[in-house]
């Protein structure tokens, strides 16, 4: 286990250095992202201003809710970017490398590409839960809460990702459908938690889990709800596991994608 963390730890720091060269690029992509993610909230927050508060939900909590959806993208798919790439690794018969290499598979094929332009989403949703933090007057059992919560979002986001991207395995070319189930999973989190009631919010707790990653964290913290603590705890083990061992018997249904080609 230690040797696989070093290893991924190693491999991030190399894809940080290699995207870092060109510096100008580098902090254009970090720079944009925030810029983007800045105005997609400032949409958000007017949108309440002008219709009220839906479900109990206020312009604080959604400010809250896109820190913690836009750091567990930035975290995810900044240092574990290739796990996202695994469709196209798959289509071209990249994987053939992962497979040969001693290292985890897993491990190997998150830590294959870095996602710079992610590092804005990791320093916006910073300063968005620190807004959030400063608008609810967070105690000290709050702000311990929101750590743990993190890791638990961040553990639920990267499963779900190794979950879809897994499908990579059953189609010739899965990137458009790989995309479409990612996207499917990521945009009702960004939606205010209060339009989410009744059988939607079942859906998208227990068969979806797009609400673990942001909205229920967010009504955790404001309401300390020790019951929805334990669930979002259970549910975010569920989904590792449960990624885990789909990923590995996706593998088993990989079959070599051979290029080669015979010139003149």
């Amino acid at each position: 286990m230690m040797k696989e963390l070093k290893f991924a730890l190693y491999a991030i720091k190399k894809n940080i250095q290699s995207s870092a060269e060109l510096r100008t690029s580098f902090l254009m992509n970090i720079i944009g992202m925030a810029l983007n993610n800045t105005a997609f909230i400032i949409l958000w927050v007017f949108f309440i201003k002008s219709v009220g508060n839906i479900g109990g939900w206020t312009a604080a909590d959604i400010i809250g809710l896109q820190g913690f959806n836009a750091l567990c993208f930035g975290i995810v798919f900044s240092v574990g970017a290739g796990i996202r790439k695994l469709a196209d690794y798959t289509a071209l018969g990249t994987f053939d490398h992962f497979m040969l290499s001693p290292k985890n598979l897993l491990v190997r094929i998150s830590t294959a590409s870095f996602g710079a332009s992610t590092i804005g989403d990791i320093i916006f949703g910073i300063i968005c839960l620190g807004i959030y933090i400063s608008i609810i007057h967070a105690n000290i059992f709050q702000l311990l809460l929101m750590a743990y919560l993190i890791v638990i979002s961040v553990l639920v986001f990267f499963a779900v990702a190794v979950t879809i991207s897994s499908v990579s395995f059953l189609f010739i070319d899965a990137s458009s459908i790989s995309d479409g189930l990612f996207w499917f999973f990521i945009t009702p989190s960004m939606f205010d938690g209060g339009a989410f009631q009744g059988v939607m919010r079942f859906i998208f707790t227990f068969l979806v889990p797009s609400l673990l990653v942001g909205t229920i964290p967010v009504e955790i913290v404001r309401d300390i709800s020790m019951g929805k603590l334990l669930l979002i705890s259970i549910l975010a083990i569920f989904w590792f596991v449960f990624s885990i061992k789909i990923f590995y018997r996706a593998v088993r249904k990989y079959e070599s994608t051979n290029f080669m080609t015979f010139g003149n």
